[in-house]
Formats: structure tokens, sequence, C-alpha cells
């Protein structure tokens, strides 16, 4: 048994080993950056054209435009999640100071403890109608959905 095992290493051994890809060089990406800008998708033709003028294999240049869409993906939903986050905090920060504007106007509904009870005035924010405080917190959770 062990010559076996002793046999089967010897085999892998004697396969010559594949050479390793060299790393693009700074010329090399700029091009594939320029052309990936131009356009995401990458035509067989285009392929063909850029690979030799990179002297590259063209599976290399359909293997670096698969990668480079999904971090271009990624990036993309970095970016919306930041923006999604800085709406949050703008949203919240609007609702603590309506919810302030709302206890300082009406102090006699503010004492009823109930929020569903209180009435705000929003003559203070430009408008001369009045909205109980359900009903804007009604308004708010289903405009998020």
């Amino acid at each position: 048994m062990n010559s076996h095992l002793h046999n089967q290493s010897q085999s892998q051994c004697n396969q010559p080993l594949k050479p390793r890809k060299k790393r693009l060089g700074r010329d090399q990406l700029t091009l594939l950056e320029a052309s990936f800008n131009a356009n995401q998708k990458l035509k067989a033709e285009h392929k063909t054209e850029l690979a030799s003028q990179l002297g590259v294999p063209p599976r290399q240049v359909a293997i670096w435009y698969q990668n480079r869409r999904a971090r271009h993906k990624n990036d993309v939903m970095e970016h919306d999640y930041k923006n999604i986050q800085l709406e949050l905090g703008d949203v919240l920060a609007e609702n603590i100071r309506l919810e302030r504007q709302c206890q300082g106007s009406s102090d006699e509904q503010a004492n009823s403890g109930s929020p569903a009870n209180m009435i705000c005035n929003w003559g203070d924010a430009g408008n001369d109608d009045i909205f109980p405080v359900e009903e804007l917190y009604t308004c708010m959770i289903d405009s998020g959905t």
C-alpha cells in the first residue's frame, strides 16, 4: 500500500507545473479600466483586441471583466447603503425635532400622557393645519414600508 502512495506522488512530481499568471502592469490596468468605464459588457471581438493589445490570453481579459463587474456591483451597493443610512439619520433627526415641537407647543395635551391624544399645532412650521400625533406616526411608519 505504501508503494502505491509512493508511485502516486512520483507521478505528480513528473508533471510539468503550470506557469503562474503574471500580474497585470499599471498600463495594462489603466487600459482595462478605461475600456470597462466605456462598456461594462465585453464583446468577443473587443476581448480579442484587448488581449492582443495587453499581451495576455483572451480568457484572462474575460475573467478580469467578470471580477471587475462584481467589484463594481459591491461598490454600488455600499454607496447605496451609505446613502440610505444618511437618509435614515435625517429622518430620525426630523422626527425628534417634530416630537419636541409638538411637546413644546401644547402643554395641556402633553400632560395627558397619551401621544394618541396629543394634538400638534404646525403653525410654527409654516402650516396652519392641526394634526394628531398618532396620524403623524402612522404616516411616517407607512411611508417607510
